[in-house]
């Protein structure tokens, strides 16, 4: 993950643009993106309202920590208030051999703040997630995450420690 950190910050903004501007109308509108992912009610596993608890979008990378592919589809996770179950959809791609896959996972935006400048703040915002996997993974192990990785936001949705505790 510290590579895909390294990777998006010497992306040129432009090409960052171009590779990750749907995954960032994906969060900002979740609305749509159920549309288009089929994420209805009466479309999916449950009765009532689904929502969507996370979204993935994978990126690959070179020795050389060069973002050479974009995954083109999204892995969405998506549920219901009430229960605590999680559904898939979207296409679980994969890198190419001689590369390594780096996936951002996070929870559409509840509101975008009035400060926040696309696509730059969208960089920071996902190495920010990225810093975040690599803190809950100390977690997960029952450390404590060196200091440049123990800082605030979301990483991984899941683990063996008490997110609260931390």
């Amino acid at each position: 993950m510290r590579r895909g950190i390294d990777a998006l910050e010497k992306m040129p903004l432009d090409q960052f643009d171009e590779a990750f501007r749907e995954y960032y109308h994906a969060l900002i509108n979740p609305e749509r993106t159920k549309q288009e992912y089929g994420i209805t009610e009466g479309r999916v596993e449950f009765e009532g309202e689904p929502r969507i608890a996370l979204i993935m979008k994978g990126f690959c990378i070179n020795d050389e920590n060069e973002v050479v592919e974009v995954l083109p589809d999204m892995y969405i996770y998506y549920s219901k208030e009430d229960i605590e179950e999680t559904y898939t959809t979207g296409t679980p791609a994969s890198c190419s051999e001689g590369t390594t896959q780096i996936t951002p996972m996070v929870p559409p935006f509840v509101e975008v703040p009035e400060d926040f400048v696309y696509p730059e703040d969208f960089r920071g915002f996902l190495i920010n997630n990225l810093i975040c996997q690599i803190r809950d993974v100390y977690r997960n192990m029952g450390e404590i995450p060196p200091k440049q990785y123990d800082i605030e936001g979301y990483g991984k949705p899941k683990g063996n420690f008490d997110r609260d505790e931390y």
